[in-house]
């Protein structure tokens, strides 16, 4: 699903660079070659309207994401199946398991030249798990960042409330845009990050202007500015594009590209295999009828993957396996879907008392095709006498908590996270949680364990229980499409084509 800040996954609840940036840049398309410094890139993103903000930590539209990753810096940050250091070096759990020790850069500058450190990360993270923020931070069900110690200038003890083997992929899965100690505001002309861009003017909703800044840990950017627009209108961002307003515009629908395949194809840059968004819905299991797994099953069996991603998709993505986050560090690969088998399907429904059973299946239009897909396996289920209700919201509507803990399923769609986002986040709603024992331990281990070939293991037994038995019916993966005019390269993912990063992007 859609996710944005801190409005990751679409709840509103919701980077050292090397060779992940550079093959993520290839399998866009963007060959590149040597990168030149000068020019300003004028990017389009969907925007938030009044509502979008500096602040990293509120709820945030794709422009505020795109905008606040330049502005800041994160702690970790993961991609390819690996978490990879920013600000932080390293975090390693203590022996007795009740804290770990965060290891920070050192020599890293914010934009008013004042050095970094240890009570900024302090800072950080007692502001983002604060109670008093609308969305407090998941990470306050793992930290108690209120105790955190700072050890020196460049060291800090941060507590646990539960046991944490891998800290460092735990802050990368979260997300944690590290403040300035200190920070009360996040007007434009307050505002101070570490990144490679700091901000010159923004004016919410319209559009947002940023400067290199020429002192980055990482090396300056090459671009001398970058302008990110809000568009929300995915064809006014073609436009853009094309009439060259815009140099690069995220979020291409699917309908849009398959127009541009008869014309000008290196403008789609298309993201990697492990950017790609998981689609499907997700069953209310804590009641009938999908507490069922027999129901569960059927509901699997009968749905026809290759229709959908052929409908929705058009041809960019593949069938679902029943499992999201296809790419992430510790996914399981080799668990295939279950073919489909109308018949029996239609068996295990008759066998649990559910023939011709009515349910409802909670829709919005948050990502392109979330209604579309709901009506088809709406269809589809009719092959086996259960009837699909399609309750179509706005999107905004969409997450209220009464709503959705109505629902018997919602749509639903998460893009390459990692396992502990994916799996701890959708746990801790009553309607998406799957509270099969087996699973919830295999769980706890996986995030506990501090052993890489323990939690391997815990991680793949947690993903076995989903895929066999679960609440979770991945019917494809998309692939993430976005448009760049010819000349721009550098964009790369950073763990999501969806949000690009555009620190390291340049103009030829």
């Amino acid at each position: 699903m859609a996710a944005v800040g801190g409005a990751t996954l679409a709840l509103p609840l919701l980077s050292g660079c090397g060779d992940s940036d550079d093959d993520t840049a290839a399998a866009r398309g963007d060959a590149g070659g040597r990168p030149r410094r000068g020019g300003t890139l004028t990017s389009a993103f969907t925007g938030g309207g009044p509502a979008e903000s500096l602040d990293p930590y509120s709820p945030s539209s794709p422009a505020d994401y795109a905008r606040n990753r330049l502005i800041y810096d994160v702690l970790f940050w993961a991609a390819n199946g690996k978490v990879n250091p920013g600000l932080a070096l390293s975090a390693t759990t203590m022996e007795d398991g009740s804290s770990f020790i965060l290891k920070l850069r050192e020599s890293v500058v914010w934009h008013d030249g004042a050095p970094f450190g240890a009570e900024d990360v302090a800072f950080t993270l007692r502001y983002a798990t604060s109670s008093d923020r609308q969305y407090p931070s998941e990470l306050t069900s793992y930290i108690d960042a209120a105790k955190a110690e700072v050890r020196d200038d460049h060291t800090l003890v941060v507590p646990l409330r539960r046991p944490i083997g891998d800290p460092a992929g735990l802050l990368a899965a979260h997300q944690v845009f590290v403040l300035k100690n200190g920070t009360t505001s996040f007007k434009p002309d307050k505002v101070k990050g570490t990144g490679p861009m700091q901000v010159v003017a923004f004016a919410p909703g319209r559009s947002s202007t940023l400067r290199r800044f020429d002192d980055h840990w990482d090396g300056a950017s090459y671009l001398d500015k970058l302008v990110v627009l809000s568009v929300n209108e995915p064809q006014a961002r073609v436009n853009a594009v094309r009439s060259r307003q815009a140099d690069f515009a995220a979020g291409l629908p699917y309908t849009e590209a398959a127009k541009l395949r008869s014309g000008k194809k290196s403008e789609v840059r298309k993201g990697t295999e492990s950017e790609r968004t998981g689609f499907g819905f997700i069953l209310t299991s804590s009641r009938p009828p999908f507490d069922d797994p027999r129901i569960r099953r059927a509901v699997r069996l009968a749905v026809d993957r290759k229709a959908l991603v052929d409908t929705v998709f058009l041809g960019y993505g593949e069938t679902g396996n029943d499992l999201f986050g296809a790419g992430a560090q510790y996914y399981a690969d080799g668990l295939e879907p279950l073919p489909r088998d109308v018949d029996r399907a239609r068996k295990l429904l008759r066998a649990a008392g559910a023939d011709g059973i009515e349910v409802t299946v909670r829709t919005a239009e948050i990502e392109t095709g979330y209604n579309a897909s709901t009506e088809l396996f709406a269809q589809q289920m009719k092959d086996i006498g259960l009837k699909i209700r399609p309750d179509v919201v706005t999107p905004a509507e969409f997450f209220d908590a009464e709503a959705l803990g109505a629902a018997d399923a919602v749509t639903f769609a998460i893009y390459g996270f990692p396992l502990q986002t994916i799996y701890t986040r959708t746990a801790t709603r009553p309607s998406l949680a799957f509270g099969d024992q087996e699973f919830k331990g295999a769980l706890a281990t996986a995030m506990a364990a501090r052993q890489e070939d323990k939690r391997r293991q815990a991680w793949r037994q947690v993903q076995t229980a989903m895929h066999d038995r679960g609440n979770w019916v991945v019917w494809g993966f998309a692939d993430t499409l976005n448009l760049a005019r010819d000349g721009v390269h550098g964009v790369t993912g950073r763990g999501t084509a969806k949000y690009p990063y555009l620190g390291k992007a340049w103009l030829a």
